[in-house]
């Protein structure tokens, strides 16, 4: 990691540039040999960084791709919020991947979503999951994003003087795009935080022809079905996607062992809305040591917490005594026998046909690997914490902007969520207008 650097990365104005009036060579139906903008990550912060340089920074569609390894835009987010049972984002209504903040409404009056029958639940009109969903195709359709879409993993970035290449390896092998600017929307690291003892059992498992039966909810392309012959399953997590799956699996009829370390956190949302607007963002922006902003970060975050519908519908089903919640215990150690996976809680075993992990994912930066190199070969400036060091535009590198998590010490504590995304993008559209060159 390179070496700390206090306050604020700042950049002279002349290295701030769109190239949108770039000629863009093209070769015979692919991507651009040179591109103006290239994002990497297809999930939500990538789709409205696109969205914010094609609907108001007048980007040319030629000069722009999305580089992300699913087979689709947002892939990842459709199948973790269908592996837990999500019915009702967290976030009210106005915010989501199109521009105005009375879009989604809009759509449910004019649009698709006029079919939908339960489009929003109170406090503060958040949408149906089956609303956003819809929304979000018809904002993929209306800007023709799946036609930019390449699929690939960055896997390496270099910065070779008017541009950066991004290598990648693709579908069937390696590849590279260049562009004058790309923004990096990584989301989540690729891998969930696994316990020590669950990566033990989950060994244990395999070599037995077992695997199916240890989980996690977040793995690469883990998809949650509904076995029947799965009477009883442990959930380990007692954060909202932890509460979630225990719902969605009680409803089809399972019996559920909810395991969490503390006692349920209710709260509306995962940070005091005060965050969204100058109340706390003010004094916030102030302050000069990333090592404090970081704190105030951490402190700001309710994390592992359920907002209180779920909170209610999880206390039905443990009414109905489809669940049953053992909140304070750890795992001690878990193995698999006769088809069965075997829980040691201390003072209490639990057998189950079933192990699900909703343990989250590891707290470092996104984009290791391939990302560290990067900023060692660079000096791109990191805090302590490993995140980067960028100015108010988002610029960590002239040419290399950030999004979602990578811009949390500029944004704030909702820079993960689609708030911060739109937030974001307000800020990414001001660099692409720039009429500086670099």
């Amino acid at each position: 990691m390179s070496p700390v650097r206090g306050g604020r990365t700042r950049f002279d104005r002349r290295g701030i540039a769109g190239g949108l009036d770039a000629v863009v060579r093209c070769t015979d139906g692919g991507a651009p040999l040179m591109l103006d903008w290239l994002v990497i990550g297809g999930g939500p912060h990538g789709v409205h960084a696109v969205a914010r340089l094609l609907g108001e920074a007048g980007v040319a569609r030629e000069g722009l791709r999305i580089l992300d390894d699913e087979v689709d835009l947002l892939a990842r987010w459709r199948r973790t919020t269908r592996n837990t049972g999500m019915r009702f984002l967290r976030s009210p209504a106005v915010h989501h991947l199109d521009l105005s903040s009375a879009s989604l409404q809009r759509f449910v009056k004019v649009g698709k979503g006029r079919r939908i029958a339960h489009p929003f639940t109170r406090p503060y009109s958040r949408p149906a999951l089956e609303l956003f969903d819809r929304h979000c195709d018809d904002v993929l359709e209306k800007f023709e994003m799946r036609d930019l879409h390449v699929r690939g993993r960055a896997n390496a970035l270099t910065l070779e003087g008017d541009r950066v290449r991004v290598d990648f390896e693709g579908a069937d092998d390696a590849d590279s795009l260049e562009a004058k600017q790309i923004i990096l929307a990584l989301g989540a690291p690729r891998e969930p935080a696994w316990p020590d003892w669950a990566k033990a059992v989950a060994v244990d498992a395999e070599a037995k022809g077992l695997a199916s039966k240890v989980g996690h909810i977040f793995d690469p392309g883990f998809d949650l079905d509904d076995d029947p012959d799965d009477e009883a399953i442990a959930v380990v997590g007692g954060g909202i996607s932890g509460a979630q799956v225990a719902i969605r699996l009680a409803r089809a009829g399972r019996r559920i062992f909810l395991i969490s370390r503390h006692s349920l956190r209710i709260h509306q949302f995962d940070s005091d809305p005060g965050w969204q607007g100058p109340k706390y963002m003010a004094g916030y922006s102030r302050v000069e040591d990333p090592s404090e902003r970081r704190r105030r970060i951490r402190e700001a975050r309710h994390r592992g917490s359920i907002p209180p519908d779920v909170h209610a519908a999880l206390r039905c089903a443990q009414a109905d005594g489809r669940v049953e919640h053992l909140e304070g215990v750890k795992v001690a150690s878990a193995f698999v026998s006769e088809n069965r996976v075997a829980l040691d809680l201390g003072a209490r075993e639990v057998e189950v046909d079933r192990l699900l992990l909703a343990t989250g994912f590891p707290g470092h930066r996104p984009g290791e690997g391939w990302l560290d190199e990067a900023i060692a070969a660079y000096d791109l400036p990191c805090a302590e914490c490993g995140y980067p060091l960028v100015d108010h535009g988002l610029r960590w590198h002239p040419r290399v902007l950030v999004t979602g998590a990578l811009a949390e010490l500029e944004i704030g504590p909702v820079s993960r969520n689609l708030s911060g995304a739109m937030r974001a993008g307000e800020r990414i559209v001001s660099v692409a207008r720039s009429e500086w060159v670099y």
